[in-house]
């Protein structure tokens, strides 16, 4: 008789571990399912940050080079005050209008605005004194994420224009 009073307290304690087993693996699988769309969410935003500081670059390479002396078209982009909606369709003629800039930096607002996420641009120089100054600001809005904003500066217009400078951050 002992030895069934002793399968009777055992009885369940198979089940109960088990549960607890399965228990502990859940919450496993959480957090590497977390690990996971936390890795893909910071791959996509690193995405949109190597576009602007690309864009940024290319706008002042055109800044520093002035090659067409179009730097009044450049600082004529100002879609952070008057946002520039994406249109794939758009001709670089309906870009510049909305935008005041012609040419390669009515094109290139245009490339913001499309490939960033509510992506938006101003370019800016200093008017008085050499080396002038440019300053390109970028902000996006990754999807469900605050608003990034990254300002990129160059000496422009001297006849060595060498420093360049840049920062992120965000807000």
């Amino acid at each position: 008789m002992c030895s069934d009073s002793g399968k009777s307290l055992q009885l369940g304690a198979t089940l109960i571990e088990v549960l607890i087993a399965v228990l502990v693996l859940s919450i496993g699988l959480l957090g590497a399912l977390k690990l996971q769309t936390e890795g893909v969410r910071l791959n996509a935003d690193s995405k949109y940050t190597v576009l602007a500081a690309a864009f940024a670059h290319d706008a002042l390479d055109a800044l520093t080079l002035d090659r067409f002396n179009d730097r009044a078209s450049w600082t004529a982009i100002d879609t952070i005050t008057t946002p520039l909606s994406c249109n794939t369709g758009t001709s670089s003629a309906a870009s510049s209008t909305a935008t005041g800039a012609t040419g390669r930096a009515g094109e290139w607002a245009q490339k913001v605005a499309c490939d960033l996420p509510d992506g938006k641009a101003k370019v800016s120089c200093t008017s008085a004194g050499e080396p002038k100054t440019c300053n390109v600001e970028l902000r996006w809005t990754p999807s469900g994420r605050d608003t990034v904003s990254a300002t990129y500066s160059v000496y422009a217009g001297a006849a060595s224009s060498a420093a360049a400078s840049s920062a992120a951050s965000s807000s």
